[in-house]
């Protein structure tokens, strides 16, 4: 096989062509670059390349390397594993190399970027080679729109580690948040002109970015998520990104709730995620931006998931903080199976923390919350006891049928509430009522 010169290329690779990249097994009979014969073999994974030695070494310095390392014998095969992207991008890569115009998109551009750096094509052996070609591509179409950076951020998580080794998973990231503060800015200041900065295509809610962050892998999402924390970006914000990400991983560990898990990895996975979007949270606050409905589907979940107490005891404390918004099904915690048949229905335990958190406010944090004293018959906070005391009646009312409940559990439960808080004491004695009679039905049964 003969020495192939740039000459005797220069008409098949002189002049821009475009050409969608056609991945198969058989890329040199769908490739056909040049009438000259190949010269060099090369192998991406199970594919191979039929090339030229010439337009490869003029823009990449990795296979220049690789040519002039052994002199004596003439190289007519290599072995390029380990490309990011494997053959597709290697595909690509050698079409620019043979002077092909290819099309660079939010598809390709991470992919393409990483293997312009793994090939070393850059411009110091080539002028306006790829490396140059995928960095103007980001910094005119990527960094600059929220959407496309979240797009590419998220083809990064199987390009590692050589995207993190470029430092563009850090420079996606610190783009999504610049750009993201800079909307909060621009937000709040075009808030008194509503109507035209709908009239100019922005949008206000930005929901349109807080949901795509939800194709996110967890662990760049807790990276983008702690970054926007450091920034400052606002709880409210901070707090209906983390709800939407989360919404479809409860939702699958809920569906699950009538079998046990049998893949442990698969449990490991679900309860990293739960304890890894509790640890991201905002602040604990009465005026918390997480609706108190999210908080216990996450109690739940981590009931399923057995997460750790830590976990758990922090949303309990969230939720026992906005009990005054809390229905029924928010406090009804399924208890942990211990195998044996005879567990309780619910979590009391948990659902007594979570009543006490609330009942033990101190005052000058209802104070600061902005709640008048309690004497004032029509304060808000009377209102809140009224709201507590109903809450823990029908709490009551529905862990009675349960017939594992102890004696014991309910009544300390049922004492939780001071006296002097329960106005009406009609829903605690319906609630003995219901407890005795299932109580009474156990006994005869035995």
């Amino acid at each position: 096989m003969g020495v192939v010169t740039f000459t005797e290329l220069k008409h098949s690779v002189s002049g821009k062509k475009t050409l969608r990249p056609c991945l198969s097994v058989r890329h040199g009979n769908e490739w056909p670059l040049s009438e000259v014969a190949s010269d060099l073999t090369v192998e991406v994974g199970e594919a191979s390349f039929p090339l030229h030695k010439f337009p490869l070494v003029s823009r990449s310095g990795k296979i220049r390397k690789l040519l002039s390392e052994n002199k004596e014998s003439k190289i007519t095969r290599i072995n390029l594993d380990g490309i990011p992207g494997g053959p597709e991008s290697f595909e690509l890569a050698a079409k620019f190399c043979y002077g092909y115009a290819i099309d660079i998109s939010l598809a390709n551009v991470a992919m393409l970027r990483c293997t312009a750096h793994n090939l070393q094509m850059t411009e110091g052996f080539s002028e306006n080679n790829l490396e140059l070609r995928t960095e103007l591509y980001l910094k005119d179409s990527v960094f600059p729109i929220t959407s496309n950076s979240i797009a590419v951020l998220h083809r990064c998580e199987n390009l590692l580690p050589v995207a993190e080794e470029i430092n563009l998973v850090g420079r996606i990231i610190s783009g999504i948040v610049s750009n993201v503060c800079r909307e909060q800015l621009s937000s709040g200041l075009s808030k008194l002109d509503r109507s035209l900065s709908m009239a100019a295509g922005s949008d206000p809610s930005s929901e349109w970015w807080e949901e795509a962050m939800a194709v996110l892998s967890l662990e760049f999402f807790q990276r983008v998520l702690s970054a926007m924390k450091a920034k400052g970006l606002k709880q409210e914000t901070l707090g209906r990104i983390l709800v939407n990400y989360a919404q479809n991983s409860i939702r699958e560990i809920e569906s699950s709730s009538n079998r046990r898990f049998s893949d442990p990895e698969a449990q490991k996975k679900q309860r990293m995620m739960v304890e890894a979007v509790v640890s991201l949270l905002p602040t604990h606050s009465r005026k918390s931006p997480v609706p108190i409905s999210f908080l216990s589907g996450l109690l739940k979940a981590s009931v399923m998931v057995s997460a750790s107490s830590v976990c758990r005891a922090d949303l309990e404390k969230r939720i026992g903080l906005q009990l005054d918004q809390a229905i029924l099904e928010d406090i009804l915690i399924p208890s942990s199976s211990n195998g044996n048949g005879n567990h309780q229905m619910y979590d009391t335990e948990s659902a007594a923390r979570i009543f006490s958190v609330f009942s033990n406010l101190k005052q000058d944090d209802e104070e600061r919350d902005g709640f008048y004293e309690y004497d004032s018959p029509k304060s808000p906070k009377q209102s809140l006891i009224f709201k507590f005391s109903k809450l823990m009646d029908s709490y009551l009312a529905e862990i009675a049928l349960d017939s594992n409940l102890p004696a014991s559990k309910f009544i300390s439960l049922a004492e939780l509430l001071p006296d002097h808080a329960r106005s009406i004491t009609d829903g605690l004695y319906r609630s003995v009522d219901i407890f005795l009679k299932v109580m009474l039905s156990v006994s005869f049964s035995h």
